[in-house]
């Protein structure tokens, strides 16, 4: 249960939603200094929902380093070149882009405190994010890494906090 944060009841914008779940997001980023990680993961069902997303935190992520983690006009090169060279915060994408990161070791989610589904949010044919098959098989893919990850590091007492927004 200490796992699972509070849904976003729709009451909240997205940013306001974070810093309701996430009050100490000053202190987290200014603590994060590693390469190929981040310390929030969100997780939409397309590139433009994650580009909504982006533009929409503006008053959530202060001085922060955001990456975009999906395909549209992005090559894998270049965002596996991205995380090698540079540290970021928060990492927003499609559950395919993510899950193709971490399959080729690019994409390190030790450090990732926590992990937001964008669940709540509907498309023009008003599917959520599980109604999409292609988009469900790689989230529940990603999710079992994640799960998976989590048994093998609780050991080490890693947590991660994941929400549904």
């Amino acid at each position: 249960d200490s796992c699972f944060l509070p849904a976003n009841d729709l009451t909240h914008s997205f940013s306001s939603y974070l810093k309701e779940i996430c009050p100490k997001w000053a202190k987290l980023r200014r603590s994060h200094k590693e390469k190929k990680s981040v310390v929030m993961l969100v997780l939409c069902s397309s590139a433009l929902r994650s580009l909504e997303l982006i533009k929409s935190m503006t008053a959530f992520k202060g001085d922060c380093r955001v990456l975009k983690l999906f395909a549209k006009h992005i090559k894998i090169k270049e965002q596996i070149n991205m995380l090698e060279k540079g540290v970021f915060h928060i990492g927003i994408g499609t559950p395919g882009r993510v899950k193709a990161l971490v399959e080729q070791d690019a994409l390190c989610l030790n450090s990732t405190k926590y992990m937001i589904l964008d669940w709540n949010w509907r498309d023009q044919k008003l599917r959520r994010m599980v109604d999409i098959p292609e988009v469900l098989y790689k989230h529940l893919h990603m999710l079992y890494s994640v799960y998976s990850l989590l048994l093998l590091v609780v050991l080490r007492s890693w947590s991660v906090k994941f929400s549904f927004c």
